[in-house]
């Protein structure tokens, strides 16, 4: 099994202290509190004001903490923050999933049969969804969820894995954020990881999954028809180095097409051998991929998320890696002909572990995000 390294109870006052008392190392680099335990993190404007804030999935204390951008970089917690998430939510996603314009949340939570849901209501707070906790029937645990509309009803969907099945299951939703049990199982490569996720790989305007199979050291391509079915290309599953534990999309050759940044992280389990490191793989934008010359990049042990985003402004993405136990990010910067260009570690302490990327402060470079999951803080790093 696998060694962890680890996407409406109001107790925000301490966090909303300890928020405004938060260290700032450098003019460039900002920390901020977070509950117990701060794993992924995502960026998404909450409460409609244009400016990015942030989601945090607190593993230990089974909760996500809301921090409200200000468009300069600082954030503050959300009223309410933090909001039950379930019991370690270890992944969370964002959809819009009872059609009021408004940002709402979805939690795998691991060591449980459950995914957490809850409904934004477009300030920054969050209430359960009908029916949450959903019921997944899934062996051991849900590790992973992405969100898709699968069925072409404008609504979107949940997936998550079944790592002992070596299959997924899809949960459609009633366009109210209520979602259907039993889902949909679609088979996949030997052992479903952290973390499946969803992106339109050949351009048809349906919905695709990605899916990092641990004991495969493959990741299967799944090509949506908009009808909750979904086809293998050829060639896939697709080789992508020993082990993956995470996996990004974007474009990282500046080709408009959609590629995948995968992280191998075998030693980050029990029981299986091999290098830890980044692979990268290029899109044809029909569902195909083939490796970057270089991969996989080696890296230090424990290797764990991997984020892909535009951190130099040159318009081509970028992909960084978190090592908790190295106490470091590093930072691939990419070529637009499809290589790395360069490459150096970044010192993060506090065991960092997610990762997400975005111009925070509306200066046209891409920050970075990353939570110090020893630490209970988020650190924000401005681009220079």
């Amino acid at each position: 099994m696998v060694r962890m390294v680890k996407m409406i109870t109001f107790v925000g006052l301490y966090a909303t202290l300890s928020a405004r008392c938060s260290a700032q190392t450098s003019s460039l680099e900002r920390q901020f509190a977070v509950g117990d335990g701060p794993g992924i993190v995502v960026i998404v404007d909450v409460n409609s004001d244009g400016k990015p804030d942030l989601v945090v999935a607190n593993e230990r204390s089974g909760d996500a903490s809301v921090l409200l951008g200000d468009g300069k970089g600082g954030f503050s917690p959300a009223i309410g923050s933090p909001v039950p998430a379930g019991q370690s939510p270890n992944d969370v996603t964002v959809g819009d999933f009872n059609r009021d314009g408004r940002p709402d949340l979805a939690f795998a939570n691991h060591e449980t049969q459950h995914l957490t849901t809850l409904l934004g209501d477009g300030r920054g707070g969050f209430v359960p969804a009908p029916g949450s906790p959903v019921s997944v029937a899934v062996k051991p645990h849900p590790h992973g969820i992405a969100t898709g509309d699968f069925n072409g009803d404008g609504c979107p969907d949940l997936v998550t894995d079944s790592w002992g099945e070596d299959r997924l299951e899809i949960l459609l939703n009633d366009c109210k954020g209520s979602f259907r049990t039993p889902g949909i199982y679609v088979s996949v490569g030997k052992h479903p990881y952290q973390r499946i996720r969803v992106a339109d790989l050949n351009g048809d305007g349906n919905a695709d999954i990605v899916s990092p199979n641990l004991d495969g050291s493959d990741v299967s391509i799944l090509l949506g028809d908009g009808k909750s079915s979904f086809v293998q290309p050829a060639g896939s599953p697709v080789p992508c180095g020993d082990a993956p534990f995470n996996i990004a999309v974007g474009d990282v050759n500046g080709d408009g097409l959609a590629d995948l940044a995968i992280v191998n992280s075998p030693s980050s389990t029990a029981d299986r051998s091999g290098k830890d490191g980044l692979t990268v793989l290029l899109g044809d934008g029909h569902g195909g991929f083939r490796l970057m010359t270089g991969s996989p990049f080696p890296l230090d042990r424990f290797p764990n998320i991997v984020a892909i985003g535009d951190i130099d402004g040159d318009g081509i993405a970028d992909a960084l890696v978190s090592s908790p136990d190295g106490d470091h990010i590093t930072i691939f910067t990419m070529a637009r002909n499809g290589s790395v260009a360069s490459r150096k570690d970044l010192p993060v302490s506090g065991h960092p572990k997610g990762l997400a990327i975005r111009d925070l402060n509306n200066d046209g470079k891409g920050d970075i995000v990353v939570t110090n999951n020893s630490k209970n803080r988020v650190t924000v790093i401005l681009g220079k």
